[in-house]
């Protein structure tokens, strides 16, 4: 819960950052905000989930001395650093020249220097969940998107000609004030650190086990972040870009909640099957997922049910020509997340192999399609042909899931899904007669149709209150 509020603190804080960027600056200028974005976030998903999931497998197993974790880790993370430092700052005119906009060489070299930052900050957060310190993990994870809100006053005060620079000199401010406290927190309770243990993990297995772990995450920043470049590089008219960032925008809530289960379930369950404790793991992964459909599902399906007047009320009426597209995307990156989750407990049975195969054959499918779906069907086609994908990756995880692990999915959990379904359906004919471009009114229409289907469920009884406490205890 703890994780799940700071990753719910994290989009809330950057669709802050969105809405007044969206309408403060034109379509196409907006566009070249995202398109820095989107790199960035493809860099963080090889730069910070590899070096942090290793290390909280790593530490949660008791086989290797820790000390010796962390420093091979830091060290195989500093040479990955350094590649993309070097792609971004001695690379950025070839970026200009890609995406058509020269206006971008500049932004790429500051970009390097938050690669640095951010790929340093998670180390933090892997040693934290290598301990099962989740609460610290979702502290640093918390106190980053707040500190990120500094941008604002950085753009209107210094930074208003150049807006552009503020985003990046604002998240450079809050990464290292992140890792500041998290150095501050690690050394006043670093007894956990201090226990040796006569093995030595080879380095060989940290680079294997991080690459491991990269190469997925490649895979998955591929498929949500390269359509919006492949969109600012091939459609027209500029201002698409614009549009499609802000779909793509409301469309990764529903990933960034997901981020919440996979940092927990892989510490967990790799310790449970490392002490031979099986049943209690399936029990463990069953829980979390029943919680992901009861929980999170509901949150992108109205979205995607709505999406017309979330667009309308968020950003303004020439946005609502990106409604398909978000409709798509906000499924899409659902299907993404639970492919993560399933992916990361494969990997804590030891089932790396699949997840490597499943990076190998989406690394070589996906952009090919997407990028003959921008260009022949627009942004429309793109976000049918990523939520396809999407959920033919999350299909296959879950069939190699129930044949290595068990039934992870239990009777109440399909009938949770067959509800979300019919709440899909509810609210988009509901919004055939409703509309508003009022974003307060939507947000509160949003939170009684939440509450009211969780009201549905338990007076149905597919969940009651009991089994809830059960859960949470």
């Amino acid at each position: 819960m703890l994780n799940l509020i700071s990753n719910v603190m994290f989009f809330v804080s950057g669709y802050v950052l969105h809405y007044f960027l969206g309408n403060s600056m034109p379509p196409a200028a907006y566009g070249v905000v995202g398109t820095i974005i989107t790199v960035l976030d493809f860099e963080y998903m090889f730069v910070s989930n590899g070096a942090r999931q290793s290390l909280a497998s790593q530490i949660s197993r008791h086989k290797y001395d820790i000390g010796d974790v962390i420093g091979k880790t830091l060290l195989f993370q500093l040479l990955v650093i350094a590649v993309f430092f070097s792609v971004n700052f001695f690379g950025a005119p070839l970026f200009g020249i890609v995406l058509n906009d020269e206006s971008l060489d500049f932004y790429f070299r500051v970009a390097a220097f938050l690669v640095i930052a951010n790929g340093l900050q998670v180390i933090l957060l892997g040693i934290n969940d290598g301990l099962q310190r989740f609460g610290t993990s979702a502290l640093l994870s918390t106190f980053y998107p707040i500190a990120k809100l500094g941008v604002i006053p950085l753009i209107i005060f210094v930074f208003a000609d150049d807006p552009v620079l503020g985003v990046e000199i604002g998240f450079l401010l809050a990464v290292a004030l992140t890792i500041l406290l998290g150095c501050v927190i690690l050394a006043v309770n670093y007894a956990p650190l201090k226990v040796h243990r006569p093995q030595k993990v080879p380095f060989g297995e940290v680079a294997h086990h991080t690459l491991s772990f990269s190469f997925f995450f490649i895979m998955v920043s591929l498929v949500l972040s390269v359509d919006t470049l492949i969109v600012k590089a091939v459609v027209e008219p500029a201002a698409m870009a614009g549009y499609y960032t802000g779909a793509m925008n409301f469309g990764k809530i529903a990933y960034y909640l997901l981020q919440a289960f996979s940092t927990v379930i892989l510490p967990v369950v790799a310790k449970l099957v490392a002490e031979g404790s099986l049943d209690r793991a399936l029990e463990r992964i069953r829980e979390l997922l029943l919680l992901v459909f009861v929980f999170i599902l509901p949150i992108p399906v109205v979205i995607s049910a709505s999406s017309g007047s979330l667009l309308l009320a968020f950003y303004s009426e020439g946005f609502t020509v990106a409604a398909p597209t978000l409709s798509c995307l906000a499924l899409s990156n659902f299907f993404m997340g639970m492919t993560v989750i399933l992916n990361m407990v494969l990997n804590s049975y030891g089932s790396s192999r699949f997840s490597d195969a499943l990076s190998i054959v989406s690394l070589v499918v996906v952009v090919p399609v997407f990028i003959l779906s921008a260009k022949f069907g627009g942004i429309v086609a793109i976000a049918v042909a990523s939520v396809t994908c999407t959920f033919i990756t999350m299909l296959v995880s879950f069939v190699r899931a129930y044949r290595k692990v068990g039934a992870v999915i239990t009777r109440t959990a399909w009938l949770v899904l067959g509800s979300n379904i019919a709440l899909w359906l509810a609210v988009w004919f509901g919004f055939r007669f409703f509309s508003t471009s009022n974003l307060l009114v939507l947000g509160l229409v949003y939170a009684v149709v939440y509450v009211g289907y969780i009201g549905v469920l338990m007076a149905a009884k597919v969940v009651s209150i009991s089994s809830l406490k059960k859960l949470g205890a």
